[in-house]
């Protein structure tokens, strides 16, 4: 006799890894959750403007903290800068590493806040970030693809 939950923990992996990748595929669900972030990043910026203000070129009387927020962080599909992921990774407690395609940069480039370990790379490519997802330890790898062979396509 099983107790509920303790099953095949290898298919209730896989199958909670296809649930989440469906209902991450589609345009809605990741539109607002981008939609969310981007408001966490511009309270974050309009909350502690002594810590982002000096970093923003441009602002004074005329053009105040909240305008560059509307214009650059909040808007949908603009580009995401070093601020505005500072920002994230504060508000959110996330230690980021980045790394940066053409080289360059030095640790201070480095996005690290909240305590524990770097667990989340970004790489920047001169115009936006892209998440670098670690290798899988060769084990697993080796498992992963001894599964893929033994289910026939089709």
């Amino acid at each position: 006799m099983e107790w509920k939950g303790q099953g095949n923990t290898a298919s209730h992996n896989s199958y909670r890894k296809a649930k989440l990748l469906k209902f991450f595929s589609t345009y809605d669900t990741t539109n607002d959750i981008f939609v969310f972030l981007r408001l966490v990043v511009a309270v974050q910026i309009c909350s502690h403007s002594g810590q982002y203000g000096d970093l923003i070129p441009g602002l004074g009387e005329d053009y105040n903290l909240k305008d560059w927020c509307f214009q650059n962080v909040t808007l949908p599909r603009e580009f995401t800068d070093h601020v505005m992921m500072m920002a994230l990774a504060t508000a959110l407690e996330v230690p980021l590493r980045l790394e940066r395609l053409y080289g360059g940069g030095s640790a201070e480039d480095n996005i690290y806040t909240g305590p524990g370990v770097v667990r989340v790379t970004l790489l920047y490519t001169g115009n936006h970030y892209d998440i670098i997802y670690p290798r899988a330890p060769p084990a697993e790898s080796s498992s992963r693809q001894d599964s893929q062979r033994e289910s026939p396509a089709g």
